[in-house]
């Protein structure tokens, strides 16, 4: 018999988000390069709280508030909060980010290889994608990326036209092996750049960056870790409960500049299938049948949360 899935997912993150085509050029992820979204599901009845604070107790953590901060310190409390986990078999989900990583991902995924249809997301072209973000995120000098950045700001025609050559030059003088790699980004970003040209100036700028989000004060946010940081684990956990998310409630760490943009990414991603996108994941299930409910809560009024950024963290 199938071990019935979780009804209560809670969420919380680790490492500063927030729009990563701001991040001055001097300080470019010297800090914090990582950011980590973390889940688990379980219910949080009274014998899951008293066996927390009987941990928190034996560790000597007094503080009300359970924080990441406070677990670096105390290995062993973090081995013992898995094991509490583990005996509630309560399922861990966690999404790690390279922020350079992500940055790079946009730049392949926007103006090398932009998509055009179904046969983008399929397994090869995903595969050769990947390849090509790896090759550019070790191998291309951090400059691709500031200038990414400064064109998601910007909007602007010409910067973004001088940024595909810059592309193409650097692939040009790249003579690390697998060298074919180099002539992949070569020969796409060449196309792109055609396509770019034929386009009227306000769609080849629209086409070439990321779709962007407003926050609550009507401003535009490019490039944003969590987002897909927890689309991702929604699917995950779509996966794990065979598509039966109807009575499933997700719990994050409250949001104010973000709250209502995770809404609105949370239902682009279930309209997914609507739409005819397949991804063929083997980790996740973007085919969304039923939406689980998504709900915020302070952390300091939520274990739940509390837990959840020790896993982050």
């Amino acid at each position: 018999m199938l071990e019935q899935a979780p009804a209560e997912y809670y969420i919380d993150e680790s490492g500063n988000t927030g729009d990563l085509s701001t991040v001055k050029i001097d300080s470019y992820f010297v800090e914090q390069r990582m950011f980590a979204l973390a889940a688990f599901g379980c219910t949080l009845d009274q014998d899951f709280t008293d066996k927390l604070g009987a941990l928190k107790k034996a560790h000597r953590i007094q503080s009300s508030e359970l924080k990441s901060k406070q677990a670096y310190d105390k290995p062993r409390f973090i081995f013992d909060l898995l094991d509490l986990l583990e005996t509630r078999r309560a399922p861990i989900f966690i999404e790690l980010v390279d922020k350079h990583f992500f940055v790079v991902v946009n730049i392949i995924e926007r103006m090398v290889v932009p998509y055009v249809g179904e046969c983008d997301t399929q397994p090869g072209a995903l595969w050769m994608k990947g390849v090509m973000a790896n090759y550019m995120a070790l191998y291309a000098p951090p400059e691709l990326a500031h200038a990414f950045a400064a064109c998601c700001q910007s909007r602007d025609h010409a910067e973004i036209r001088e940024l595909y050559k810059q592309i193409i030059r650097w692939a040009q003088g790249s003579g690390v092996p697998p060298t074919d790699v180099a002539a992949g980004i070569i020969r796409f970003a060449r196309d792109s750049l055609k396509d770019f040209r034929k386009l009227p100036k306000a769609k080849a700028v629209e086409r070439a960056l990321p779709i962007p989000d407003k926050n609550p004060a009507g401003k535009l946010l490019w490039v944003l870790p969590n987002l897909t940081s927890f689309t991702n684990i929604y699917a995950r956990i779509n996966r794990f409960a065979r598509k039966q998310v109807s009575g499933v409630t997700l719990f994050h760490d409250e949001q104010l500049q973000f709250g209502d943009i995770l809404l609105h990414n949370k239902k682009l991603a279930e309209d997914l299938a609507q739409l005819g996108v397949k991804l063929p994941l083997q980790t996740a299930d973007f085919e969304f049948s039923q939406a689980a409910d998504l709900q915020f809560q302070r952390s300091h009024d939520s274990i739940g949360i509390q837990v959840a950024d020790v896993l982050a963290g």
